[in-house]
Parts: C-alpha cells; structure tokens; sequence
C-alpha cells in the first residue's frame, strides 16, 4: 500500500521498475519457501479457464487472462457487466451515461461505439457466441458461472474483432439433481433485487435449470424537468413523442435463462440455452462543464440568458444535487438461443458445434448528452443572434413560451440487430501435441435510426425542420447494415519436451460489409444515400514459446495479431484497423498452492486505428494513424493464514501517437487517448472468522480500486481551464461487505451480508466526460449500501 501510495504521488516513476520491484519481492521469498513442508493444508482453489477453446488449468496457460468464478462475482458483488470495472489489471469500463451501451477499454484499447455500423474491438462472448453489437452489450448476468478476461488481441480462437481483448461469460450448466437458490437484496435508492435459480431432478438423460432475475432500483437523481414532452415525429414518423423520465439513473430489469442439457449416450451430449431480457433504463445524470469550441460565443449568449427565462442551465464544476435532462426512458429487449453439441469420437479427439441466433431492438430514446435540455431559447431568437440583430434578440415576441426550449445538442437513437452465427470445432488431444482447429460464420441485419439537431430550436414542444438544419448539419440518419463474416483457424501446440511447449496458430477472415443508407442528415456524412459495399480479407496468427520453470512455475513469450473490419457510419467511410502484440510473462503458484503470482508485460504495434470524435458538434470517426502501447501487469493472489485471502492487481500502460492525420492536419504530438488511465491498481481482503455464529462461518472482506487520471477528449480546445475539466482525477474506490455464510437450518443453508459501494463517498470524481459542442461531465455513482440475503435449499 505504501509503495502504491507513493507512486501515485510521483508521476516519474518508472513503472516498469515498480512491476518489478513488486514482483521480485515476492517471489523470491515463495521460492525460498517452496522447498520447506508445512503441515498446513489450506489452499488457493485451482482456476480452470476455456481460453484456448479447451477446459485448462490458469496457470498452465501462456496468456493473460482473468478468470472470475461465480463465488468470485458474488464476493465482488457483480450484477451487471459494468460491475466488472477494474477487476483485472487495465481493464476500464464506462456505460457512456446509457446504462446499455458500454465502453470497455483493455490495455488502452477501447471498444463502445454506439452506432450499428461500427463492430467493437474487445470482442464479448456468451456461452462461445460472439455478441455483435456494443449496443445491449450490458444485460444483467442471470446466472453466470465464469467470466474470463482475456488482455491482448485474441486474433486466432477469439477471431472476431479482438484487437484489444475479449470477455468470455460462461452460464451454469444444469446440474441434474433437484436445487434451489434464492437470492434477495435491498438497498438504498429503492433498490430490490431477486434472483431465483432453479435446478430439476434429471429425467433420464434430459436435465433442465431455469434463472429469474429482477433488478430495479429508483435512480439517483430528480429531473427538474420530468414530465415534459418532445415532438420529433415531423424528423421522422418513426420517433414520435418522448416524455422526460422522473428520475435519472433508474432502472427495472427482468432477466431468464433456461438451460437444458441431454446427454446423447456416454460420448455426446447437446446443450441449449434461452436468454431473454427485458430492460428500461433512464440515463445518469450529466451536467454543464463549460462551453468550447467554434459554436461557443453564441452559445454563451444563450447561456446568460436563462435566468431572464427562467432555463435551468445545469452548468457547474461542482456536483448538483439535481439537473434539467431531456432524457426519456430507454427500453431493450435482448433474446437468445444456443444449440452447441459435443462429440468425443475417441479419448483423443472431440467435435463441438455452437449454432446461435441472437436478436436486440432498442426503442427509440432522446438522452440530453449534452446536458443543455433545459435551455429556453426560440428560432426566432437564433436568428436574430446569427444576424446580430439584438433589439429582435430581446424583443418580448420573440422571447420563449413555457413549451420553447433550446439544446446545444438533441441526439435520438433507434437499434436493433439479428444475428445467426454457426461455429465447428475439432480439439484433439495426445501426449505430443494439442490442436484445436474450425471454422466459423456469422451474419447480421441491423436498421439504425437516429436524429442530431445541433443548435437545435424547440417549438412549443415540437422539432420542427428548417432551413437551420442546413446550415448547422442537423437532421436524420436512417440505415441498414447487413454484413457476414467467414473464418477458419488452427492452432496446434507440440509439447517439445517435458518442459517446453511451442505453440502456433493462424486464422484467415473474410469479411464483406453492406450499408443501405436510406437518409443522411446535412453535414453528418461524406456519402449521399444509396448502397455501399466493402470487403475485407485478413489472416491473423499467434506464436507461442511457454518453458516450465519449476512443476508450479511457468515463464511464456506470445506474439498475436488482430484486426477490426472497416466500414461505414453515418456516411462516413472508414478502413480496417491492426494491431501486433508482442509479450512476455510468468505464471507460478507457489507455498503449496497458497501463493499465486502472474505477471505480464507487452508491447502492441497499432496501426490505422478506428478514431470517433465531435468536432463542432459533428460527429467524426476515422483511421488514425499509428500508436505504440506498452505496459506490464501483476497480479498476485495469497492465502497467508487459513481463512485469510489477499488478492491484488496492477496495471501499467502507455500509449503514443507515432502517426496521427485528421482533417489534413497532423496532431500527433497533441492527441491524447480517451478514457485510457495509465496506471490501475486493486487490492482485496477477505477473512472468514474461525468461529461459528448460528451454525455459519462469518467474514468480512474489503475491496479498494484505484484509478489513474484520464482524459475525455481527444484534443485540448486551448481554454486551459475548460481542458483542465476535460479529465477524471486519479482516485480510490472503497468497498466494504461483512456477513455470515452458510447458516445450516435443516436441509437449508442460509447467508446474510450487509454491504457498502463507495464506502468513503468519492464523489467528486467524473468517470465520462464527452466533449460535444460544450464540455459535459457524468460523477461517480455515490456511496450504495444495502443487504443481501441467499437461501439455499
């Protein structure tokens, strides 16, 4: 802790050597130990993964990955993917103020693009199916066995557009036997969650679970304009009329999962699972920063005039306890099934098939991203301010009515998505080597629909076109991706020796890519409405050297390439991107298996990056250039004492523009990486008492994660005190939870805990910031607490 401490204190510090400094102080002194017996038999639990599409020990694979068991998550206390923040070392995720859109970045790498044309770069699998759309990514985890953490492109195994990672969540096979769980927790901000998981008695070879999950909690803060109505039906018939919700932040969730498994005779089984849930959402709270950019004198016009208005203007550098956001409620529907066989044809070989049809639809919503819903202001104002005419500027005519209201920024967004994917897997396993060999095939369909009104007049309370639209770019983009990729891969690892394993792998990708674009608004794109085209060809590859350097002690050298497909968003065409990691790491367990100890550090090569910005309240997104990252990563697992566990991770990384182009304009020594914090740590403590208090085993347990700064935006504006906001501070998190587990009551076994998020109350920190037209800013979710109560039957 005090070495943590002062390094966040020093920015000059070299990190590599505290990563090795910390490494080296440990594992020298387990070394030493190993040798001497001890007559204690407590041990850290072995970690099996899927990582290489075959079941593993952690340690005895050479990549970095974080797996997650579902104790693990329930010590954590994940209920939904966002919880996962910080749990592995440079791993960072957003929810972009949408609860359903997140933005996870790994090792610098983010992926979060909202729009259906743009595939994301950290690739997010269910159950061995690739999720297609960022969009709906975050649906509550009904009843997840595994979440596996993979860091550095997965370009051969995990092929679809893994160029910075991928998340892996396992669900809960059925168990065959009769079982019930039932989870209940209450907590601040009237919030209630139940999850019922379900296990039935096996009826011959058919075995059977089903998962409830309802989560609802009242958000936490009041709209000081909810209730109020927008008319955007005259932008298209397709968006109607929004309310404004109540509260922000709030959600209600329902969530099943139905698994069922039948086994085919001893050598083949078939698994299917059906996962539906069903999501409405309000954005949380985002406010006023400052006001930037080329649009900012008229709008510090409009700004000052509020208070003659009576418009709320949400602008402050210090948290408000309420602001005025035209954010209407956001509904999600997410569906899927999964068919995947299993066939051991001999002791050697196995056949496995994941077939999977996947759909979203995502109502259309307005989200008030710019924070300025609560501006009055009329047309008839706005021109006056553009001709500089101010006597009609302040005339009583042409002043706003209760109904009249202004934004900076009106953004209304529609999605939805189907898609079938249909995978073959061959493993074969003998004692002088592993092969894992397929193929793959995706396709989907995906109509978007979205309104931007820059500058935007509202008319009591209607949208209506005009020749502004023109002039400032505002108006409608409506489109349909359907796009399909093919793929086949090996990757085979021949054990050379008892010690040393060599290991490669290749996948070559086809992917063609289709955009309808049935309307593009004034200025948001660089192609008219019609069909486009492209196709994209790549073979990736892996290479692997992994030497035991003692029967728990494992050192690996890995070099992998991935890449994303390019495309085109909102008529505006952009190519493909690549990246080449090269890394080298070392995996031990060591003390009898009551230390663990992973380290890793990599250099990836990143070259035609996918780039989204707004400049002047304009969307843009293209291929950046070129950048290097480098970084290392520990993470360290110990049991000291029987029934005392001590985790931690820490994560290194920094990222350089080498090339960056845009507009014609070279910004490469100006650019900075988004939502990328250079260093992260996270240390955990769990103490299971020994004693007994009604039957159970109580505990405590405390979990603190550190965050380094990060900006928001890509470019500074050049107002040094705008883009001094325009940055979320380094801070800590603390979390706290204490109970008893396993209360015996006849058959049943009962745990309680009460737990608290943010124990401290950091909330003064802002996590998303977009920079879009003004400089807006979204807090930290203040201290939660609550209850949770589980029974077992």
């Amino acid at each position: 802790m005090k070495t943590i401490a002062t390094i966040q204190s020093n920015t000059k510090v070299n990190r590599y050597a505290l990563a090795a400094v910390l490494a080296g102080s440990l594992i020298p002194t387990a070394l030493a130990q190993t040798g001497a017996p001890s007559k204690q038999h407590f041990a850290l639990e072995e970690v099996v993964v899927t990582a290489q599409k075959r079941e593993e020990n952690l340690q005895n694979v050479p990549i970095a990955v974080t797996a997650l068991s579902a104790d693990t998550l329930e010590a954590f206390r994940v209920t939904q993917i966002d919880d996962l923040n910080g749990l592995a070392p440079n791993l960072r995720i957003n929810n972009q103020g949408i609860q359903t859109i997140p933005s996870i970045t790994i090792r610098g790498i983010t992926s979060g693009v909202s729009d259906n044309a743009v595939d994301p770069t950290i690739g997010l699998y269910l159950n061995g199916v690739y999720i297609g759309r960022s969009v709906g990514a975050i649906f509550d985890l009904a009843d997840i066995e595994r979440i596996e953490i993979l860091r550095g492109p997965q370009g051969t195994l995990f092929g679809r557009n893994a160029t910075g990672g991928a998340l892996s969540l396992t669900t809960a096979a059925p168990t065959g036997e009769f079982g019930l769980k039932q989870d209940i927790s209450v907590g601040n901000n009237e919030a209630f969650r139940t999850r019922t998981n379900l296990n039935f008695p096996s009826m011959g070879p058919l075995s059977v679970k089903i998962s409830y999950l309802h989560d609802e909690n009242d958000g936490t803060e009041d709209n000081l304009i909810a209730g109020n109505t927008i008319d955007l039906s005259q932008r298209h018939p397709d968006l109607g009329v929004f309310t404004y919700a109540d509260r922000l932040g709030s959600r209600e969730v329902d969530a099943v999962l139905l698994a069922a498994q039948l086994a085919l005779g001893e050598s083949a089984s078939a698994d299917y699972t059906f996962d539906y849930t069903d999501s409405h959402t309000v954005a949380y709270p985002t406010q006023q920063l400052g006001i930037k950019g080329d649009t900012a004198p008229l709008l510090e016009v409009i700004n000052s005039l509020q208070p003659v208005y009576g418009g709320i203007t949400n602008l402050s550098t210090e948290r408000l306890g309420a602001v005025a956001s035209a954010t209407s409620e956001q509904t999600l529907e997410i569906e899927g099934h999964n068919l995947t066989l299993h066939w051991d044809i001999n002791r050697a070989l196995n056949v496995k098939t994941i077939t999977a049809y996947r759909e979203m639809e995502q109502a259309p919503s307005v989200h008030d991203i710019a924070a300025t819903g609560g501006w009055k202001f009329t047309q008839n104002q706005l021109v006056a301010l553009l001709a500089g005419d101010a006597p009609a500027l302040l005339a009583p005519r042409n002043a706003p009515g209760p109904d009249d209201s202004f934004f900076s920024l009106l953004t209304v967004r529609s999605n939805s998505q189907r898609q079938f994917s249909q995978e073959v897997q061959f493993t074969l396993s003998t004692d002088a080597y592993d092969l894992v060999a397929g193929a793959f095939y995706f396709e989907e369909r995906s109509p978007a629909l979205s309104s931007l009104g820059i500058l935007q007049p509202v008319t009591h309370g209607l949208v209506v076109p005009s020749f502004l639209d023109a002039v400032f770019g505002s108006g409608t983009v409506d489109s349909v991706s359907d796009n399909d990729s093919r793929a086949v891969f090996a990757q085979g690892t021949w054990h050379a020796s008892d010690k040393l394993d060599l290991t490669a792998g290749l996948r070559y990708t086809k992917d063609r890519r289709e955009i309808e674009l049935k309307e593009v608004a004034g200025g948001a794109g660089q192609l008219e409405p019609g069909t486009y085209r492209t196709d994209y060809g790549k073979t990736n590859y892996t290479l692997v050297a992994n030497y035991a350097l003692a029967e728990d002690a494992m050192a690996y050298a890995r070099i992998a390439s991935g890449f994303v497909a390019g495309g085109v968003m909102s008529g505006i065409p952009y190519d493909a991107e690549e990246l080449v990691n090269y890394e080298v790491g070392f995996k031990s367990q060591l003390m009898e298996q009551r230390l663990r100890v992973n380290a890793s550090a990599f250099f990836m090569d990143y070259t035609d990056m996918q780039v989204q910005s707004f400049i002047g309240g304009v969307q843009s997104f293209d291929n950046a250039g070129r950048a290097e990252i480098s970084g290392m990563e520990l993470e360290v697992d110990a049991m000291p004492l029987e029934g005392l566990l001590l985790q931690g991770t820490l994560g290194w990384t920094d990222f350089e523009y080498k090339e960056f182009i845009q507009g014609g304009v070279d910004i490469t020594d100006e650019a900075s990486r988004p939502y990328a914090p250079e260093l992260n740590a996270r240390l955990s403590a769990q103490y299971d008492l020994p004693l007994s208090v009604f039957g159970g085993s109580p505990y405590f347990r405390l979990d603190s994660r550190y965050t380094g700064d990060y900006d928001f935006e890509l470019l500074e504006s050049g107002i040094k005190a705008l883009d001094e906001l325009a940055l979320s501070e380094a801070h800590w998190v603390l979390d706290a939870r204490t109970g008893v587990h396993d209360i015996a009551i006849g058959n049943t076994a009962f745990s309680l805990s009460l737990w608290v998020k943010n124990l401290l109350n950091e909330d003064d920190v802002i996590q998303y910031g977009p920079t879009v037209i003004n400089q807006t800013g979204q807090y930290i979710l203040e201290r939660t607490f609550g209850a949770d109560i589980s029974i077992v039957f």
